[in-house]
């Protein structure tokens, strides 16, 4: 669903109470500026972004080379540098 950012201000609370039905795409000019969702589908989207972090990182890790017993001394040696 879209709506211009005049609409979004006027009638907000209209909106927030919609949006469990589905994302709400804010225009300006006819341009999407921003996107109403659910926070349920909020949690999601961040939790999928932390997967694929986690993905990505591994990926890195094992082109490395590095094994995680390299990685957990290194990082405890940086730890205890630091106290």
């Amino acid at each position: 669903m879209y709506i211009s950012v005049a609409e979004a201000h006027n009638r907000l609370s209209r909106w927030l109470k919609k949006v469990r039905e589905g994302p709400i795409i804010i225009t300006k000019r006819g341009e999407p500026v921003g996107v109403i969702i659910a926070p349920e589908e909020y949690e999601k989207l961040r939790r999928v972004q932390a997967y694929l972090q986690m993905i990505r990182l591994s990926q890195s890790l094992q082109e490395s080379g590095v094994t995680a017993e390299e990685l957990f001394q290194a990082s405890r040696g940086e730890l205890e540098e630091r106290l």
